[in-house]
């Protein structure tokens, strides 16, 4: 199994890693590792990123193709991810193929489908930025998204823009950016909010950083 895993280029610490954290990888037959390989490849991923992916996340590679791979592929299917688009989907968070439907994924496509996107909506932020789906409701989506509507009083449209929102700290990021536009009486879009680095938002929104050169 060693040879399968430096196949696809992990070596290393990044052996180290994968096998502390998958140790049962070691016990699966090289031939059942083989199929998953096979079974990405066949979705539209190289051999670069299913590396990666073996990386990232290993339990996928002891998962079993038809109680489980296939299984999620047919539900991201089914909500409307095309075919073309299931290899960056799934490059970006691979965890999307061992989440259980159920219990994780469906919860939290009904919980933004109720917050007011259409399914439409939805599925083109999970095209954008996979993760989403990763969040906990309570924890991320729901105080994030509150915020969102009731506190900086936009569109909970402007979310399938720029879903990676989702993906900043609510209290080290959000709030305190927000409050700087306010003060200054300043609206922009999410992501010219929070796409920017500290120092490109300081020069852009707080005049810091800028260098006036004479005429």
């Amino acid at each position: 199994m060693i040879e399968k895993f430096n196949e696809l280029g992990i070596k290393g610490t990044k052996l180290g890693k994968v096998v502390s954290s998958s140790p049962q990888l070691l016990l699966r037959k090289p031939h059942d590792f083989s199929e998953v390989v096979m079974f990405m490849q066949d979705l539209g991923l190289d051999r670069g990123s299913v590396g990666r992916i073996l990386g990232r996340c290993p339990e996928m590679f002891a998962a079993s193709i038809d109680n489980t791979l296939r299984k999620k592929v047919k539900f991201l299917s089914s909500v409307g991810i095309w075919k073309d688009q299931l290899p960056r989907v799934i490059k970006k968070y691979p965890e999307l193929l061992v989440s259980d439907v159920d219990r994780t994924l469906l919860p939290r496509l009904n919980y933004l489908m109720e917050a007011g996107l259409s399914k439409r909506d939805v599925v083109s932020m999970i095209t954008r930025f996979s993760p989403l789906l990763g969040y906990s409701i309570e924890e991320v989506l729901r105080p994030k998204l509150e915020f969102l509507v009731y506190t900086m009083e936009k569109p909970v449209k402007d979310l399938v823009e720029y879903p990676r929102y989702f993906s900043y700290s609510l209290e080290k990021k959000i709030k305190p950016r927000f409050m700087v536009l306010k003060g200054r009486n300043i609206t922009c879009s999410l992501k010219d909010m929070l796409g920017k680095n500290d120092e490109e938002f300081a020069a852009e929104f707080m005049g810091i950083g800028r260098i006036l050169v004479p005429r």
